[in-house]
């Protein structure tokens, strides 16, 4: 009978199972209809160990959808009808029933059930690690990430997930949130996460929660730049930014924000050219940044799954109150070999907007553009440019393209007809939840200070 009610051969101990909590939750729906719907949200049949009474409980989950009465007969005429009577008999279906003495304890029961269904799922799920972990041809950090994403899984079941909401909350929780927005204006705050340039305040209201941020633009045009701007802007407001780097390394990624902190000239820095005077900027720039809480991964090779993860762990730690990516075509999606590009594009945008909305943060997802911006004789980008798919237009609630037209040698003038240098412009061109528009920016020499345009 043993090996009946454990296929699984690949264990030599007996897994982790509760016959007795298993019989009495079977026989007391077949007793009690009602007890059904007490459990039916959290118990499935694949967490029946035996297959006996997992086979009962798939006929009463038959009878239910059908609309039909659970009792006695009805049940044993099911589980022949589903061709399991030789093995599931009308005596044994008899037995569990009268095995039932009272169904006060049936969700304790249930959830008996469940808990050694797990057991039996994080042991599977070692096994599984283990032999993947010996696998040379799996990458180790693939096999923990998936993993991970398992653990999570088995964790969520566990405590079980609340996402239905009536009407009446949900307008309950829009009417606090207007409040907030109101009290806000009045005191003559923006509602969003300030992103360190006024005039991009003014259309967006800061960076909003649960929101997917696309920053466009092609290659040299400053999409790092402005991101560690608005990395910086967060953080100085206390929000905590997680930044995953792809491109460049955490050291680079500091050395341009305390660039951006000081005089300092890139070249000497690079070089190590220091005196005692930009010694002592270093020191003043590195005071400044020192507890600013932004929390760098510079892993270079990555999938959006990965990020997902660290980014759940980094919420629970308090540390993910805004998300970057840069870049979004340098990330991978391991284990799909047999998809397109344009398909694991549209697979990873996706997992950014997932990001933003499981945890409620806002997300800014650098993207690459492709060469038809250079075909234009302005140089400007279009949602069209976006790169190998138009998902990322679709997932975004936001898009914003960089323009510099002076790196195409464009010189636009001032009303005197004076050449403006150092110019560029912020192109929204998608706003789900506001205007579109165009945000006039300045920066210097070397691309390391952003700030708002300056009208002579």
């Amino acid at each position: 009978m043993q090996q009946k009610i454990n296929n699984d051969t690949s264990f030599t101990k007996v897994q982790p199972h509760l016959p007795e909590a298993e019989q009495a939750v079977v026989g007391a729906i077949i007793s009690q209809e009602s007890v059904l719907h007490e459990v039916i949200s959290f118990l499935h049949p694949e967490m029946f160990y035996d297959f006996r009474y997992r086979a009962i409980y798939e006929a009463i989950l038959s009878l239910n959808s059908k609309r039909k009465p659970i009792e006695l007969i009805s049940v044993t005429q099911e589980v022949a009808a589903l061709g399991k009577a030789e093995e599931v008999t009308p005596y044994f279906v008899t037995q569990t029933m009268g095995a039932s003495l009272t169904s006060v304890y049936a969700v304790e029961h249930a959830l008996m059930v469940k808990q050694k269904y797990l057991q039996r799922k994080a042991i599977e799920l070692s096994h599984h690690l283990r032999e993947q972990a010996y696998d040379e041809m799996e990458d180790i950090g693939d096999v923990l990430f998936r993993t991970g994403e398992q653990i999570e899984a088995l964790q969520e079941s566990l405590i079980g997930r609340n996402e239905i909401k009536s009407f009446q909350q949900v307008a309950e929780e829009a009417l606090k949130d207007l409040q907030r927005k109101m009290d806000l204006y009045r005191s003559g705050k923006q509602t969003g996460i300030n992103t360190g340039l006024d005039n991009l305040n003014r259309i967006t209201a800061g960076w909003q929660k649960s929101e997917l941020v696309v920053l466009a633009a092609r290659p040299s045009m400053g999409k790092t730049a402005l991101s560690l701007h608005f990395a910086k802007a967060a953080a100085k407001q206390g929000i905590p930014v997680a930044f995953f780097s792809l491109e460049m390394s955490g050291i680079s990624l500091y050395n341009r924000v305390m660039l951006s902190e000081s005089e300092i000239d890139p070249d000497k820095l690079k070089s190590g050219d220091i005196g005692p005077v930009e010694l002592e900027q270093i020191e003043k720039a590195a005071m400044a940044l020192y507890k600013l809480p932004i929390y760098v991964d510079d892993n270079a090779s990555v999938s959006l799954s990965y990020i997902r993860s660290r980014c759940r762990l980094l919420k629970k730690q308090d540390k993910c109150g805004m998300v970057i990516i840069d870049y979004l075509q340098l990330a991978s999606e391991s284990g799909q070999n047999n998809r397109s590009r344009e398909q694991e594009i549209t697979k990873m945008s996706r997992e950014a907007k997932i990001i933003a909305k499981e945890l409620d943060v806002p997300v800014l997802l650098l993207s690459q553009l492709n060469r038809d911006v250079e075909k234009r004789l302005d140089k400007k980008p279009i949602l069209s440019d976006l790169r190998e798919s138009g998902s990322i237009e679709q997932d975004a609630d936001m898009v914003i393209f960089i323009h510099r037209p002076e790196y195409y040698r464009i010189l636009p003038t001032d009303p005197d007809g004076n050449p403006i240098i150092n110019y560029g412009e912020l192109l929204i061109q998608k706003n789900r939840n506001g205007p579109t528009g165009v945000v006039k920016f300045n920066y210097n020499d070397t691309l390391t200070r952003i700030f708002d345009h300056q009208t002579q």
